[in-house]
């Protein structure tokens, strides 16, 4: 009976994550376009400053009961959160869509070995498989022809890095602490530097947020707040290497939605990756046992 309720957990977990790679597969676009009209640093200012007003006003009752421990864990995934959307950012403003977008989905091959140094769990063959044709599919739906590379996709290689490091620091940490408070002290935590870099580099203007109104209240409650609640939930009851190839398909999910938006042409290059991310999916959380089950 536990191994069922296991099951059914890794499920719905898994579910969820497909949920939350749908909606980030949309939130590329917004935030490229918002960059037209507000500074980057501002942006992830208010974007994880609202969101961690937002949940600390939800669950007040929570914040008011926080621990030392929970400070500790939520801040050391906070800090691997902001070097991840700092990298981002400035990748995103600098170099091409589709680059940033394999680029820093790469890190789908970087979690499995990253957690074996980390937190000694050897990835078994179907992960590094499901690692590889994930990569290859990230490359089918999303590298032009002579594309060339340059040093801000290097910046984008840092983004994938540290968010590979985010969900192992989930996995580790996160398994201690309630996670609604793991989220808000992360969100505090990417604010609060983003803050300082936004006053430094930048200044404020607040004059700003009628004209960002709407996109703003999509980026914190549908991009932010949901979603990484809902990662930081999930990855108690699936691992990090499962985590960052469902988080994939938001690449696929992404090309889709460019498809029906943006009346882009959805090419036989990409189907084949959005092919052979399903497939990687498949392989790492099913492992093909359903081939040799002999129920029927």
């Amino acid at each position: 009976m536990k191994n069922d309720k296991n099951e059914k957990l890794k499920l719905v977990s898994s579910v969820a994550l497909a949920i939350v790679a749908l909606v980030w597969g949309t939130t590329f676009a917004v935030i490229k376009d918002t960059l037209s009209v507000v500074q980057p640093f501002s942006l992830m200012m208010l974007r994880f400053g609202f969101s961690a007003l937002l949940l600390s006003v939800l669950y007040i009752g929570k914040i008011k009961k926080v621990k030392l421990k929970d400070i500790k864990n939520g801040s050391i995934i906070g800090i691997f959160m902001f070097l991840a959307f700092y990298f981002m950012i400035i990748s995103i403003k600098n170099t091409t869509a589709s680059k940033v977008s394999f680029i820093i989905g790469a890190y789908v091959l970087i979690v499995p070995f990253l957690a074996w140094v980390i937190n000694r769990k050897k990835p078994d063959r179907y992960a590094v498989i499901g690692a590889i044709l994930a990569t290859i599919g990230l490359g089918f739906l999303t590298i032009e022809k002579e594309i060339a590379f340059n040093i801000w996709d290097i910046v984008a290689g840092c983004c994938s890095f540290f968010f590979a490091a985010h969900m192992i620091a989930i996995e580790r940490y996160g398994k201690e602490s309630d996670p609604i408070l793991i989220t808000v002290i992360q969100f505090i935590v990417t604010a609060g530097i983003f803050i300082i870099l936004t006053g430094y580099f930048e200044g404020f203007d607040f004059l700003i947020l009628p004209r960002i109104k709407w996109t703003l209240g999509y980026l914190v409650v549908i991009s932010t707040v949901i979603p990484f609640a809902i990662q930081t939930i999930v990855q108690r009851h699936i691992s990090s290497t499962s985590t960052a190839l469902i988080l994939t398909l938001q690449s696929v999910f992404g090309a889709i939605f460019a498809v029906w938006y943006l009346n882009e042409r959805m090419t036989f290059q990409m189907e084949i990756g959005c092919v052979l991310v399903f497939i990687a999916i498949v392989t790492q959380e099913t492992k093909w046992k359903f081939l040799t089950k002999k129920d029927w």
